[in-house]
């Protein structure tokens, strides 16, 4: 099966997660007289339907949340009407890369979202998901308590690769046996035919970046028959940055998938020549038959663990681990070092603020640099 296209993955994430249709998706809506009047009646916008073509000044009306009629004048009078004459109108926008699992539970209303014009978010990204495909938490466990939640916005999700591996690996820096590899493409296989709508790795966090090209590769094979795309969280986005494009490009080539780059970005003011580069391998990949895209914010700050300024090596086995390291007058200079480099290259210490602590007693620290 050929790979979607960006456009193609953004349709298909929103219809996993039930989303109203597009507007002008099946041709402008014929108002049936004798129906129940609707709910809300937009006068004169600019009518954007999502599939690329041009404004169309038009009324739209809705009932109980769906589109009922939209012409260019409807004689129909809503309970309530706007008139959007000088705005436009859209079908809801698809956030195709959210951290909202972990906040929907404390926030199901969602109104950050729903106030940007956000309707869909796809979360699950990073290599985390909040399922496994495993026996004890599987997609549609997830799904249950999505729904359970009742959220303001459609909730769609990839299957995060690092969940896998530490749901069969652990914490450990090491190659999966032939067993673990098999067991986690299954647990892959069966979290996409339950929906989840892609893979997604982390490479720079644990226990993700201690995946093999190759084992990324393998777990991503099952997304190509389903049209489904590998959106990465690269392996490096600095220093390394041009070699982690390559890997991501080498996975989905070898997988036969969709690539998706996360937030894309030259980090460090030594690698902001990098760009150039950058978007050549997106273009040559793409011009080869990679179906390759990528994404970014539009701002200079990045939002992380506090953990991700430590070597991944020092991270290898988990938290008790990586404290027992920094006890250890052989392993702690090099940490030190290593971490001070990172915290160099972004520009020193007053470009690191502490947004939010788990631990109530250091709750002082937040929003300190």
């Amino acid at each position: 099966m050929t790979p979607l296209s960006r456009r193609a993955f953004l349709v298909q994430g929103t219809a996993a997660a039930c989303a109203v249709p597009a507007m002008g998706a099946v041709g402008p809506f014929i108002h049936v007289p004798g129906r129940q009047a609707p709910d809300l009646v937009l006068r004169g916008g600019a009518v954007f339907d999502g599939l690329g073509g041009a404004a169309r000044e038009m009324d739209v009306a809705m009932r109980a949340g769906r589109i009922t009629a939209m012409a260019p004048r409807l004689a129909v009078r809503g309970r309530e009407e706007i008139d959007a004459r000088g705005l436009v109108v859209a079908p809801g926008f698809v956030d195709i890369h959210s951290h909202g699992d972990s906040s929907l539970r404390e926030d199901p209303r969602a109104e950050s979202v729903i106030r940007q014009g956000i309707t869909t978010i796809v979360v699950g990204a990073d290599g985390s998901s909040r399922f496994s495909g495993a026996a004890d938490r599987s997609f549609s466990d997830w799904e249950r308590d999505v729904s359970a939640m009742a959220p303001a916005v459609n909730v769609a999700s990839m299957i995060g690769l690092g969940s896998v591996r530490g749901a069969v690996v652990g914490e450990a820096d090491r190659r999966a046996t032939a067993d673990e590899l098999a067991r986690m493409v299954a647990m892959v296989e069966r979290a996409l035919s339950e929906g989840a709508c892609g893979t997604s790795s982390g490479l720079e966090y644990t226990p993700g970046a201690f995946a093999t090209t190759d084992e990324l590769v393998a777990l991503c094979r099952p997304l190509a028959r389903r049209g489904l795309p590998y959106a990465t969280h690269m392996r490096n986005e600095d220093d390394q940055l041009l070699e982690a494009i390559d890997e991501s490009i080498a996975v989905a080539r070898g997988a036969a998938c969709a690539l998706q780059l996360s937030h894309l970005k030259q980090q460090g003011t030594r690698n902001w020549p990098k760009l150039t580069a950058s978007l050549a391998r997106l273009r040559d990949a793409r011009a080869a038959g990679v179906d390759a895209w990528f994404d970014v914010y539009p701002y200079e700050a990045y939002q992380t663990g506090l953990t991700n300024l430590f070597p991944v090596w020092a991270r290898d086995g988990g938290d008790a681990a990586f404290l027992k390291r920094l006890d250890d007058s052989a392993t702690a200079p090099r940490i030190r070092s290593e971490s001070l480099s990172k915290v160099e290259m972004i520009g020193g210490w007053d470009n690191v603020q502490i947004a939010r602590v788990r631990n109530t007693a250091d709750r002082d620290a937040e929003g300190q640099r």
